[in-house]
């Protein structure tokens, strides 16, 4: 659980045990302007990765740290060129949200078609979708290249990026989607198939190994996504500038700078964090957000006559949520809803005053 889910919860709690005129309004749907909302920040989140997918470190490091195919070795990535190329799908809209790269493979151009995938669930039809772009990537090589007959098209390797919460179950290869019917048709079936990062499921350990003197850029990016707590996004920041720190980074820095800052606010639901420029500053941004979440969630509880060690006025799910929260800022192990309700209310306020005092502490 993030911050941000985090303070929704206890937002929940407190609602309906402190305020009941807001419970009664409150509704359990989305409305649609927060639909609205949600497609706003993840359309900047995209853009985002589009622009990281922008920079050769970024391909390099997919490839060498997470393909892993044998052709990988073989290719000349300093050879890594960005391919401009847009066309039209079926439906007439162009793509615009896709990478395509060339490098050289044993002397000739092989292609890496990046699909920049970001929605909710996996698409089960992706393997059709991948054969009509590789299609029309080929018509735009032979116009663009002046191919002529006789001439070899250049290998095309499709890579799609997911990064939804719900693994990605649908078939990789297109024969999985089509009828075989007889086997003398098998002939007719195409062979086309495509390369998957479901980054939802590397998982943290998985990352480990890129840890040390073993740095991945692409590891990173997803170690961002897999963050559960502030501190850990801003550890992940420390290490990423600690290696990007030379001056010939200072657009990569940028990159991941302006990705972050869309990133946070589609996590926090707040369209008033800037469009940083710089590691540091996003860094800075979430160090003042942890003090201003916490003075805030304290004087709230002082406005509802919730003093420390007063034992009138104090509601159990704002104990409860205090809890939880101060937790998550320290980044201890954030006890269960469950737990916490089973516990008698002094047992709830002995560990809220411990909790509390560790967090002074801290501050101090």
């Amino acid at each position: 659980m993030n911050m941000n889910e985090l303070l929704h919860e206890v937002d929940s709690i407190v609602s309906r045990t402190i305020n009941p005129f807001f419970k009664e309004n409150k509704t359990t749907f989305m409305t649609q302007k927060q639909e609205n909302q949600d497609k706003k920040d993840n359309n900047q989140h995209d853009t985002g990765y589009k622009l990281l997918f922008s920079h050769p470190e970024l391909v390099r490091d997919l490839l060498t740290g997470f393909v892993k195919e044998e052709w990988v070795w073989e290719i000349d990535l300093n050879t890594l060129e960005s391919v401009n190329s847009s066309f039209v799908t079926d439906d007439l809209r162009e793509r615009h949200d896709d990478k395509i790269w060339r490098v050289r493979f044993k002397g000739e151009w092989l292609y890496l078609y990046l699909l920049l995938e970001f929605q909710s669930s996996d698409d089960y039809f992706m393997a059709v979708r991948i054969m009509t772009y590789i299609g029309l990537l080929y018509q735009d090589i032979i116009r663009t290249q002046s191919f002529k007959k006789g001439d070899i098209l250049p290998p095309v390797v499709p890579i799609v990026i997911y990064n939804g919460k719900s693994a990605w179950k649908s078939p990789c290869k297109i024969r999985e989607l089509i009828n075989p019917v007889h086997q003398s048709l098998e002939k007719f079936t195409p062979h086309i198939s495509y390369w998957l990062l479901d980054e939802g499921r590397v998982g943290a350990d998985n990352l480990e190994e890129f840890k040390g003197n073993k740095f991945n850029l692409t590891a990173e990016l997803i170690a961002f996504e897999l963050c559960k707590s502030v501190e850990e996004i801003r550890e992940h920041i420390a290490r990423l500038h600690q290696h990007l720190k030379e001056p010939e980074n200072q657009q990569l820095r940028r990159t991941f700078a302006m990705w972050l800052s869309r990133l946070l606010r589609s996590r926090l639901k707040n369209d008033n964090i800037p469009e940083f420029q710089e590691l540091k500053e996003v860094d800075s941004m979430l160090a003042e957000t942890i003090t201003e979440w916490t003075e805030q969630w304290m004087a709230e509880g002082e406005a509802k006559g919730e003093v420390k060690g007063e034992a009138k006025g104090i509601g159990k799910g704002e104990l409860i949520g205090r809890l939880r929260l101060l937790q998550q800022i320290l980044n201890k192990p954030i006890s269960s809803k469950e737990e916490l309700i089973a516990m008698e209310m002094s047992e709830l306020k002995t560990l809220c005053d411990s909790i509390e005092k560790e967090w002074q502490a801290v501050q101090n």
